[in-house]
């Protein structure tokens, strides 16, 4: 009998140490799958000019390509990045591109506004 106790004990034992580290597993893949998001700005919400770039730039996109602008003021084009990542095999990869290239441009220019990815 007590041979029985012992198993079973041992079971739950096992089993709690699969889901404890089936859910550490988990949280860990959620966790890295955050630190690839960036922030999104609508098409809409852009000035003209860039709205008209991202428009002259978009049949080159595809379904992978991705675009990512900065700008402090809605009139002057220079204070205004727009840069796109195209020719790459994932979203994930033209958006981490686009980014690291939109953050060059506007420190370059001097522009205060943080950079984001534009979506439709």
């Amino acid at each position: 009998m007590t041979s029985k106790c012992f198993k079973m004990r041992d079971m739950k034992r096992h089993l709690f140490i699969v889901l404890a580290l089936l859910l550490t597993t988990l949280d860990i893949h959620a966790a890295a799958d955050d630190a690839y998001k960036f922030p999104y700005v609508h098409l809409h919400d852009l000035p003209s000019p860039l709205q008209e770039a991202y428009r002259n730039e978009k049949p080159h996109l595809g379904e992978i390509g991705r675009c990512a602008t900065s700008h402090d003021n809605s009139m002057d084009q220079e204070k205004m990045v727009f840069t796109c990542s195209i020719y790459v095999k994932m979203s994930a990869v033209a958006e981490r591109k686009a980014m690291e290239r939109c953050e060059q441009m506007k420190n370059a220019r001097g522009i205060k506004a943080p950079c984001k990815v534009i979506a439709e």
